[in-house]
């Protein structure tokens, strides 16, 4: 494996390359952009919570329907919070992205794209464990129809 600490000349050649800094900048952007229409989205879906936990869930307790609601707004509430920690790591890289190129800091470099790695590990996470609930759902649901059936 190579040792990345010897190769401090090449490290800085990178970092100052004009084109691959434009295209740093043009990622941040974008990256700021989606950072906050996700919390944007994930105002809403707090919002959304609320209103089905007690809007919703006072008018079926009204109709007498059973379904319960109010659990139904804290899955909503959950996922907004699993929703936070990737857009706040997508948020991290794009405003110190920006300020690593405008100022040549490779300490910001640095920053930046440790929230960009924390990022893809847990998006990478978050989507093995998706997997696993899926087979393991899978797993449960078919003997469940093969003995109802």
């Amino acid at each position: 494996m190579e040792n990345f600490e010897n190769n401090t000349p090449v490290e800085s050649s990178v970092l100052r390359n004009m084109k691959i800094n434009e295209y740093l900048f043009e990622a941040a952007k974008w990256g700021k952009f989606l950072a906050i229409v996700g919390y944007v989205m994930m105002g809403l879906l707090v919002v959304l919570a609320f209103v089905m936990m007690f809007g919703v869930s006072l008018l079926s307790k009204a109709a007498g329907s059973g379904f319960p609601m109010m659990m139904i707004g804290m899955v909503y509430l959950v996922l907004a919070g699993v929703y936070f920690i990737p857009v706040t790591y997508l948020y991290k890289f794009s405003v110190q992205m920006k300020q690593a190129v405008e100022s040549q800091d490779e300490g910001l470099y640095t920053s930046s794209f440790e929230n960009l790695k924390s990022l893809f590990k847990f998006m990478g996470i978050f989507t093995i464990v998706m997997l696993s609930l899926y087979a393991l759902a899978l797993l449960i649901a078919v003997p469940m129809a093969m003995l109802f059936k």
